[in-house]
């Protein structure tokens, strides 16, 4: 089974958060994991946060970062997803940087790892499935 890893269910494995269990126990038992090149982003300026509201040591996040870099297979390039994610941004009225997650998960029929209820949201009224945690 193929999977598109949003940022928010990463950051929570590579913190060792609440959900990390559940979310580990999922990627597991996946093929491929697949996520935009957004996600690198994302997860970089998350490891910053840490660093400016917890005063993580840089170190231990980059190493982190290095982490959630690793959990990804397949990296799709966002000149590869913009023009669908624009029109689905629009259709649904959500932000493009929701909609690059959801590009991959539609073309490679691939359910959606997230925990952004929004962004759940959005995969439901487009017909993307969503990895439902316990």
């Amino acid at each position: 089974m193929i999977i598109t890893l949003d940022a928010s269910a990463a950051v929570e494995v590579v913190m060792g958060r609440p959900g990390q269990q559940s979310i580990v126990s999922v990627l597991e038992k996946a093929d491929w994991i697949v996520a935009p090149t957004l996600y690198v982003y994302e997860t970089s300026s998350v490891m910053w946060k840490y660093y400016k509201l917890c005063n993580f040591p840089i170190n231990d996040l980059v190493h982190k970062a290095r982490h959630l870099l690793e959990l990804v297979d397949e990296f799709v390039e966002a000149d590869d997803l913009y023009e669908e994610a624009i029109s689905l941004a629009c259709e649904l009225n959500h932000p493009v940087c929701d909609t690059m997650y959801l590009v991959p998960s539609r073309r490679k029929n691939a359910p959606l790892l997230t925990l952004d209820s929004r962004l759940i949201e959005a995969a439901v009224k487009t017909g993307i499935s969503v990895v439902h945690l316990g």
